[in-house]
């Protein structure tokens, strides 16, 4: 081979020994990223978890798919394919945690090598060390141990996605490129509004490859998506505002006090990310006072920090487009806009999930920077270094991946580090009472009233539970009726309190609250069954109402696509009652079948009485109070 033809066959070399070392390391990250989050794999659902999940009866149906695309207020935020994903993963896993979380993780781990491709593409140094970072970096468990974060590291996903396919189409300006950038752009909205930050990011992206902007070539092209991104941030504001909660005193705040809070979680993460200790679901959340002078130092620094960045852009342009990106990600959770999470807390670590990229990407450029520079036992050192600092990352998230096994050790966590957290004493409170700790359970539902009297009704619900639990009836609907005082509109109290009535008797003023739980959940097949059973079986055969026990029944059992046995038990009593006995044997037949499928042995033998009276042509009452 002469030397011609060797030069040429170096580059290739070159090229096939990176590729090989690519898929070692993307294998291997692959392998580190699921072990680190190995404690977290069986974690049972925490926090909103039952909210994005698809558990309900209603929602597991065809119908119920639809619904969450076409209504919006279906669930608190609207995110039609996220919610798809999750209906899919239900027909999958079912209740079996396992499944979910590994999705998530392997969700996030293409992510950080989809970001990988995108710094590698830009040709920024330190591309394998950001990926690294990124991926194991413990401020990014709340989001991938946490499965209602899903959202993030799928809307992430399609994000990185998305700035990938633009690289690809502001090289050879096809129309293919851009419109596989204009569906996964549209994808990713649907999962979160955060992937509207993709004409920010991909212009800073450009200026820092080719140091100016062109308007024609730059700017034109993303006129849309920028469009796009406007409208889905006004609809996810607007939807914040009116279904999530982010409304009332707790978000009013002039804006200085909105400066400050920015200025403040602003340092807040990146302290996380450069000394990650003392993680937490909740943090507290600290007081926001603009007489205080020591408080505008945080929002001072910020745009100082800024300043000096642009000062030294030519020295420094990654830094500068690093701090870009973290400001543009960010700015929607520093506190500048509602967010319903900020009644509990300024900040978290799932809202940094992508704006920390800001921050990895500079920071591991430079670090690859001077490994360059370094000779000898200097580079090896730099190299001994980053080993050790991602050694180090994976412990700790693996450490905290074991917050999110379950409830009661995520809460605890929480008290432990931020005592005054309500929200944490009244989810633990729940977790307690599951496992029927009531006195335990009852110590924290007092704590989260004594830290939070303003919005009481969620504690005074659990001790409502809790007293009922223990046979103290009359105690438990007080208490009930005071979490009704503070808030009206609150289903699970009126279904509690209207249960509760009724075992003592007072059917009607029990019916009337399951009439109200009707009229606030008008999607909620329980609450139809529940009014249904009433009215088809109430001992009082004055407040007995065949035919609308029957509407109610059916409504339900339509919501519940016919699977539920506890709904066909009512429905099958209504029948009864309005004398359809064919109907109402048939009905109890099938519910039989579905309470054996779910192995409910008391649930199977009562649905059994009651098949033996209808068959012999009468219907079915109470005949003792509950």
């Amino acid at each position: 081979m002469d030397r011609t033809q060797k030069k040429a066959s170096q580059p290739a070399k070159a090229a096939n020994s990176r590729f090989s070392w690519d898929w070692f390391f993307g294998a291997a990250l692959l392998a580190v990223t699921f072990c680190a989050y190995a404690p977290a794999w069986n974690g049972k659902p925490i926090f909103d978890d039952l909210m994005y999940l698809v558990n309900t009866v209603e929602l597991r149906s065809l119908s119920g798919l639809g619904h969450l695309w076409i209504e919006p207020q279906t669930t608190r935020q609207y995110h039609p394919l996220l919610d798809t994903v999750f209906w899919v993963e239900d027909k999958l896993w079912g209740d079996s945690m396992l499944g979910y979380h590994l999705v998530n993780i392997l969700i996030h781990a293409v992510a950080a090598l989809l970001l990988l491709k995108i710094l590698r593409q830009l040709k920024v140094p330190g591309a394998w060390l950001g990926c690294a970072i990124f991926a194991l970096h413990p401020v990014q468990a709340e989001s991938v141990a946490w499965l209602a974060e899903l959202k993030n590291t799928l809307s992430g996903l399609f994000l990185f996605a998305a700035i990938l396919a633009y690289l690809r189409f502001d090289q050879s300006r096809s129309v293919r490129w851009y419109a596989l950038v204009l569906l996964l752009f549209v994808l990713g909205l649907m999962v979160k509004a955060i992937v509207a930050i993709l004409p920010a990011a991909v212009l800073i992206a450009v200026w820092w490859k080719r140091k100016k902007l062109e308007w024609k070539r730059d700017v034109v092209p993303l006129i849309p998506f920028l469009v796009l991104g406007i409208a889905a941030a006004i609809f996810t504001a607007w939807m914040e505002r009116e279904f999530a909660g982010a409304t009332g005193e707790a978000f009013e705040f002039s804006p200085i006090e909105r400066f400050l809070i920015a200025g403040r979680a602003f340092w807040f993460y990146i302290g996380k990310l450069f000394w990650p200790a003392s993680l937490v679901l909740i943090y507290p959340r600290w007081n926001v006072d603009a007489s205080a002078w020591w408080q505008y130092l945080f929002p001072i620094a910020a745009l100082g920090l800024y300043a000096f960045a642009w000062a030294f852009r030519e020295q420094w342009r990654g830094l500068l487009a690093g701090l870009l990106f973290f400001a543009v990600a960010a700015v929607p959770l520093l506190g500048f806009f509602n967010v319903s999470f900020f009644r509990l807390s300024f900040v978290a670590d799932h809202f940094q999930y992508i704006p920390s990229i800001g921050i990895i990407t500079p920071v591991s450029a430079g670090l690859a920077i001077l490994l360059k520079r370094w000779h000898g036992w200097g580079r090896t050192a730099g190299y001994g270094f980053c080993f050790v600092l991602l050694a180090i990352l994976t412990v700790l998230t693996w450490n905290q991946s074991h917050m999110y096994r379950d409830p009661e050790t995520c809460y605890r966590t929480v008290i432990e580090k931020n005592p005054q957290s309500w929200e944490a004493h009244v989810e633990i409170g729940r977790a307690l009472f599951d496992k029927e700790l009531l006195d335990e359970a009852s110590a924290h539902f007092q704590r989260a009233l004594e830290i939070n009297p303003a919005r009481p009704w969620r504690a005074y619900d659990g001790l409502g539970s809790v007293l009922l639990k223990k046979g103290r009836i009359d105690e438990a609907i007080a208490d009930f009726e005071k979490a009704l005082e503070s808030n009206p509109n609150y289903p699970p109290s009126h279904t509690s309190l209207g249960r509760t009535l009724y075992r003592k008797g007072r059917f009607k003023e029990a019916i009337a609250q399951f009439e109200t739980s009707v009229r606030l959940l008008p999607r909620a097949a329980a609450a139809h069954s529940n009014l249904a059973r009433m009215l088809a079986t109430c001992s009082d055969p004055s407040l007995r109402n065949g035919p609308r026990a029957l509407a109610l029944a059916q409504r339900a059992n339509s919501l519940s696509n016919g699977s539920d046995p506890v709904i066909l038990r009512s429905l099958a009593a209504a029948y009864a009652e309005n004398g359809q006995f064919p109907q109402a044997i048939e009905t109890a037949q099938r519910a039989l079948q579905f309470s054996n499928t779910a192995a409910r042995r008391d649930l199977t033998q009562a649905i059994q009485n009651e098949l033996r009276l209808y068959q012999a042509g009468s219907p079915y009452h109470e005949t003792e109070r509950r």
